[in-house]
């Protein structure tokens, strides 16, 4: 499995989360093609967790809304983007919570830039991403 995403959109996500003094939150959409996630669509969601510098929680609504958009267009909820102020490695409350959303995590540290994708298995797994120059088959 390899994820597949535009590299412009990506290098926006990139400075919104070296920006920013909260973890951010993005749901990507898309859908999986011969092996590959190919994510199309990015929705920023407002973080509502209790302690935004250091943890994260969607707010439902947006996760709704990124789930009607998908369903209306033939697409799946296919990651979920946030960021760390530190390297892009899944924490303990990442690693849990990665086990209800069976769908790449892609970390984003905030102090560089970096960025790396995980899926948890019986282990904590690496997803390759491929970032492309086009839209990713976005209309």
């Amino acid at each position: 499995m390899r994820l597949k995403i535009p590299k412009k959109v990506f290098e926006v996500l990139i400075e919104i989360a070296t920006k920013s003094s909260d973890e951010i939150v993005f749901i990507g959409v898309g859908n999986a093609k011969e092996g590959d996630i190919i994510i199309s669509e990015f929705f920023k969601c407002r973080n509502i967790a209790e302690n935004t510098k250091i943890e994260f929680k969607a707010d439902p609504l947006c996760i709704y809304t990124a789930y009607k958009y998908a369903e209306k267009n033939g697409l799946e909820i296919a990651a979920i983007i946030h960021s760390h102020p530190a390297p892009p490695y899944p924490s303990s409350l990442d690693m849990k919570n990665m086990r209800l959303w069976d769908i790449p995590w892609i970390i984003i540290d905030s102090l560089t830039g970096a960025s790396k994708a995980w899926r948890v298995d019986d282990n904590v797994v690496e997803v390759p991403m491929e970032f492309v120059d086009d839209d990713c088959g976005r209309n």
